[in-house]
């Protein structure tokens, strides 16, 4: 599936050398992260996106013709306070994690607002600090794609007791209970199985 670049983005695909940055939203239970796999810090969309440098990596970013739920990772080293801190103390599974793609101008510029590439949730996080070489001090996310919902159960029942739960006023399914095992005579219908009411009712109901 295309991807909607602007014209100035899509301008600079053509130079013999364009500069790509890869921007993360986090978003922790009390506090969202905003980083992205450059230097420095880049603002637009009302936010302040900390760079990272080398040291932070996407796996890449897949998508088929199928509707099947790829999932990514992620992984930040040499760890920065901030994010730690978030990794280490809140609850992250299934927060929303959002993947985004700018273009740099020649000097370093965001050409336009980074686009969305990829929206998920924070499914597996697992943190090491102290080791030796590439390993040591780094934060690996394993993210489930927005589509990884299809294949999962909402656990939900077409009760009065469940909707009351997710909509206090709705009476949809209040007499959802009375429905079990009910018989209805139709209009016309002369045959002693149409009558309507369960084995202990024995009143008949009459739909016209």
């Amino acid at each position: 599936m295309s991807r909607p670049f602007l014209p100035d983005s899509l301008a600079a695909f053509d130079l013999p050398y364009v500069t790509v940055l890869t921007f993360v939203k986090l978003e922790f239970a009390a506090e969202t992260v905003y980083v992205h796999n450059g230097i420095g810090t880049y603002t637009w969309g009302g936010e302040d996106w900390l760079g990272v440098g080398s040291l932070g990596s996407v796996s890449t970013l897949e998508e088929g013709s199928d509707v099947s739920p790829y999932s990514i990772t992620l992984t930040l080293s040499a760890l920065d306070a901030t994010i730690s801190g978030q990794a280490l103390n809140e609850d992250y599974f299934m927060r929303p994690v959002t993947v985004y793609v700018g273009v740099l101008s020649a000097d370093d510029e965001l050409l336009d607002d980074p686009i969305s590439m990829w929206t998920g949730f924070m499914d597996v996080m697992s943190v090491t600090a102290g080791q030796e070489g590439e390993s040591g001090d780094q934060i690996v996310i394993t993210c489930e794609s927005e589509l990884a919902e299809f294949d999962r159960s909402a656990n939900l029942r077409y009760t009065n007791q469940t909707q009351q739960r997710l909509y206090p006023s709705d009476t949809f399914f209040e007499f959802m209970p009375k429905i079990d095992g009910l018989k209805i005579k139709w209009r016309g219908d002369s045959d002693s199985g149409g009558t309507a009411g369960t084995a202990a009712d024995t009143k008949t109901r009459r739909i016209d």
